[in-house]
């Protein structure tokens, strides 16, 4: 099965930073998404991040997905949310965005809490950090789903420069790493 990149900005770095990385790496075939996740920032720092960075994907044609509140993303402009909370911040999200906007899940811990967030009804299901490297439970429950379920998967290794995906849709890798590869 062939994927398409679901490229993760550093959780911490600076919007300079991640604006020159990610021009190093928008010409590549494949890119699909860019999560802008919000780590430690405070909100005007992360808006700000937002508002510097998502108009140069989104003119490459991949698609910019921030975490947060939904109402957020069309005051910022950006294509979609990512959301780490329980079903019941999934199902608010999809009720404030669906179905103009891409709505994923992640922050998966278990079968059953991953069934119950495609159950809702979000775009895909991100296994594995957003920043490091995947662990063992993770990929297991990734190679589950892309096996048996139909909702894209997305398979998030950040650090990797050697990610497989497993089947999933999607390879989550972080800017850096996708600088270090051919």
């Amino acid at each position: 099965m062939s994927h398409e990149t679901y490229l993760i900005a550093p959780p911490d770095m600076e919007a300079a930073a991640i604006a020159e990385r990610l021009a190093a790496v928008l010409t590549r075939p494949g890119l699909a998404a860019l999560l802008l996740p919000r780590g430690n920032r405070d909100l005007a720092t992360y808006h700000d991040l937002i508002r510097a960075v998502a108009p140069k994907a989104q003119d490459a044609n991949v698609a910019v997905l921030i975490e947060g509140e939904p109402e957020w993303v069309s005051e910022l402009g950006v294509d979609g949310l990512h959301v780490t909370a329980g079903v019941g911040a999934v199902r608010a999200a999809l009720d404030t965005l669906k179905p103009d906007y891409i709505v994923g899940a992640g922050n998966i811990r278990s079968r059953h809490d991953a069934m119950q967030k495609a159950e809702a009804g979000v775009d895909y299901i991100l296994f594995g950090p957003l920043s490091g490297r995947i662990d063992d439970a993770q990929r297991e429950l990734a190679a589950w789903w892309s096996e048996t379920m139909e909702i894209p998967c997305v398979f998030a290794d950040p650090a990797a420069t050697d990610i497989d995906p497993s089947g999933c849709e999607f390879a989550g890798v972080g800017i850096d790493a996708l600088e270090h590869t051919a």
